[in-house]
């Protein structure tokens, strides 16, 4: 989960009307309970529901990123975490800038895990022995390359936050179960990969305090630059002119 801190550098500390691109049911009460009016939109209307359903307040709409259903200049700040990378970049940029007001900003966050931590490396070479393709530690931020480069958003600015999340070691053998993949494992595998995994821990944590996961959230925000959605058609020097 994304701090009250980083989600109070993307959008600021003044109430805003902010459009949170994707159902996530937990940023958009931080912004509700920060006083922001929020809008959820996402083209799956049962997770829509559920955001309704817990977020008294919010307003949810039922749409795309790349085509969004509102008039020009509605919000104050359009915000992806986590998503960024499932969108058509091109596309969503350019609808993102057009419902903009002046001077509104774009934020984009994703939390990566620290792989620098000793015990975190050499328990991201243990599950990988298992599972290949487990605890990719990207998680789509690549993607932020296309925001960086567009046109609608010249300056953007970085921040990062340190975040620890406290992991017995129960959760992190369940963690490495619900990874992608580990379902395939056969009964022999799954259990040579818990007991690694349980030995990691006892080696590492200070009983009885769980081990600390690192992640850096990462942060990204833009002042949009509209001047490029209403530039003038000029005509080439093949036109054809009709003097009235």
């Amino acid at each position: 989960m994304i701090q009250p801190s980083a989600l109070e550098w993307l959008v600021g500390s003044e109430p805003t009307t902010t459009l949170l691109v994707g159902a996530s049911s937990g940023y958009a009460s931080l912004l509700v309970r920060a006083g922001h009016a929020v809008t959820v939109m996402d083209p799956d209307t049962e997770a829509l529901k559920e955001v309704a359903f817990q977020v008294p307040g919010v307003h949810i709409v039922a749409g795309k990123a790349e085509s969004l259903p509102f008039d020009p200049g509605c919000f104050s700040s359009v915000l992806s975490i986590q998503n960024f990378h499932t969108f058509a970049s091109g596309m969503a940029l350019g609808e993102w800038a057009r419902v903009l007001k002046y001077q509104g900003t774009v934020g984009l966050a994703y939390m990566t895990r620290d792989d620098t931590v000793p015990w975190v490396n050499k328990l991201k070479r243990i599950v990988q022995y298992y599972l290949p393709h487990a605890m990719s530690s990207d998680y789509g931020s690549y993607s932020v390359a296309a925001f960086t480069a567009a046109a609608y958003f010249p300056q953007v600015e970085k921040i990062s936050f340190r975040h620890w999340i406290p992991s017995t070691k129960t959760e992190l053998q369940e963690s490495a179960c619900n990874t992608t993949g580990a379902s395939e494992l056969g009964e022999e595998r799954r259990a040579a990969m818990l007991e690694e995994i349980g030995e990691l821990y006892d080696q590492y944590a200070r009983i009885p305090n769980p081990l600390l996961l690192p992640y850096t959230i990462q942060c990204w925000k833009a002042v949009v630059d509209q001047s490029s959605l209403t530039m003038p058609l000029i005509p080439g020097d093949d036109g054809l002119s009709i003097p009235l």
